[in-house]
Parts: C-alpha cells; structure tokens; sequence
C-alpha cells in the first residue's frame, strides 16, 4: 500500500537481482513509486537502470527478489497497466506512424477503431496529424521519438516507465513532451523514469531513487537528497600533491573526480562543515598552487549524487 494506507503502490522492487555472465545487472534493487508521483530512476551509464526496468516489464527474469505492480505479483496481465518507452527504439523504419501506435494500443487491449482514434488524436496533440501516414524512417529523429513515446501511452496506462525519455528531442520537443505528461499525472496517473542527467530529475521530480554499482544507495524526496550533498568545492589543479596537502590541512579529503581540464586533474575537495571556501582558497593562495577552477558544491542532486556514488564505491 501507499503511504497513506489506503491506495496500492503502482511499483514496488524489493531485494532485486540480476547478473550477467560478464558480471554487470543488479545486485540489491529496493524501491517503491507512489501513487501520482514522479519519480526519477538515477545512476551513471552500466549502473543497472536498463537492467531494473526490463526486469518490472518482464523482458529480461530477474535472479531474485520481487515485483509487485498496484499490490499484485508482476504478471502479464498486471503490466497491461504499465507503459513502457524502452532505452532501445524498437519501431520498424516502414510503419507508419498511426499504424504503430495503433498497433501498441490494439496490444493493451483497446479495439481497432478506439485505437486509431487515440493515435490519430495523439499525433495531433504533438503536431504530427499532417504526417500520420509518414513512415517511421521518414521521420526526423526528434519525430520517431515523438511517436515512439506516443506508443507508451496509447492505452492510457496507470503508470508510465520511461528509459531516457528526452534522449534526441529538442528543448521545443521536450517542453511537449514533458506537457503530455504532466497531463497523465494530471489524470492520477504516475511516471517512473530513468535518466543521468541531475537537473532534469530535480526539475521533474517529486522522489527519486539513485542507485550504484548495481545498488540502490538513496530512495526519497528530491529535497531530502539534496541534503545529501557535501560541503567543499570542485578545484582544477595542476599540483596534486600541494592540493591533497592543503585539504588535509584543513581537516578535508581531496579526491580525483571525472574528468579533465587540459592536463589538470579535477578534484573534489570536501571541507568540514565549520571551515568555508575562502579558507580554501586562501590556504591554496597561500601555497602559490595554480588554480584552474574553483566552483563550490552546491546542495543540490548532482552534489548529492556523487557523493553517495562514491560512498557505494568505496564500501
């Protein structure tokens, strides 16, 4: 149940495990989605989201655990309330637009005629009516997204799942779509969806889940993970051994964090919570260390993504 007690949870992953033969999936998957709610699925790329998302759909049999879809075990008829946008586009490149989202409504159940209306006053809800009959290799990529989202929808689900909904659409393509779902929640309906991009989850947002290495290390409000986030600064520097040793002299750590600026290793300096970034600076101005970036961490989802990621990393 929800947590109000009385409205079934459209999702709940509990003690999830799937492993593959060269050692990636999903080790310890625990998570619920909440009646109307929004909740991003976070993790870097090989992180075990794809992998969690087949498991709910029943395209891939996970190694343990369970999967309860609105109170019941995940069976096909309890996922015919789900609608699935998978990472990989599935859509034959001579279908036609309207063909194929009828065809996915026909497959939840709606008849022919109920169908091709939805997907006729669907593409018009897009801005695709004039290209109906196009077929789906005609399409420009933003447009065969359009219609592969449309696909998920067709048959009105209770609870959407989206695998990096707003991979290849344009800022103008993504407003679209981001309205067509606020109008499914609008509905009562709830999104689940999968990204690794920070601001767009805490925009959308009201929960999320992160997970690590096949873990899920945080499962709550978007506010709450953003507490989450350390107190320090990203720093470019080219003197590593003077910038772990200016950290450890203000009781922090300095570690290497992704990526590179030229040939000046990115750091992410962690302070404790009474010492401030100017003592930072001044302590590195104060070793003559070249400095090539300096950006404090702010309280927010990136910030607190990392840091639990790293903490998953080092246990």
């Amino acid at each position: 149940m929800s947590d109000d007690g009385r409205t079934p949870v459209p999702l709940r992953v509990s003690r999830l495990a799937k492993q593959y033969a060269g050692g990636c999936g999903v080790k310890a998957i625990d998570f619920a989605v909440q009646p109307g709610s929004v909740t991003g699925f976070i993790g870097v790329n090989g992180a075990g989201k794809s992998t969690t998302l087949k498991c709910v759909m029943g395209l891939t049999e996970p190694d343990a655990g369970e999967i309860e879809i609105f109170g019941e075990p995940a069976t096909f008829e309890t996922r015919q309330k789900l609608g699935f946008l998978p990472e990989e586009r599935g859509l034959a490149p001579r279908d036609r637009a309207r063909d194929a989202i009828a065809f996915q409504a026909q497959l939840k159940g709606l008849e022919r005629a109920d169908a091709y209306a939805r997907a006729d006053g669907l593409l018009e809800r897009v801005g695709l009516g004039p290209r109906r009959y196009a077929r789906v290799g005609e399409l420009s990529k933003g447009n065969a997204q359009r219609v592969q989202i449309l696909c998920a929808i067709a048959h009105d689900p209770q609870l959407l799942i989206l695998d990096e909904p707003f991979s290849g659409l344009d800022p103008v393509a993504q407003a679209e779509m981001q309205s067509l779902f606020d109008e499914h929640r609008a509905r009562g309906g709830s999104i689940l969806f999968s990204t690794h991009g920070m601001s767009v989850a805490e925009r959308l947002c009201d929960q999320v889940v992160i997970i690590s290495r096949g873990c899920t290390v945080f499962e709550g409000p978007v506010a709450d993970a953003a507490a989450q986030a350390p107190h320090g600064a990203y720093v470019t520097c080219s003197d590593d051994a003077g910038l772990i040793a200016v950290a450890d002299q203000l009781g922090g750590a300095a570690q290497p964090f992704p990526g590179k600026m030229g040939q000046a290793m990115r750091w992410r300096v962690l302070l404790p919570s009474h010492v401030p970034y100017p003592a930072l600076l001044r302590a590195m101005g104060e070793r003559q260390l070249a400095i090539q970036g300096f950006e404090p961490i702010q309280a927010d989802l990136e910030g607190a993504f990392w840091s639990l990621a790293a903490e998953r990393e080092a246990a």
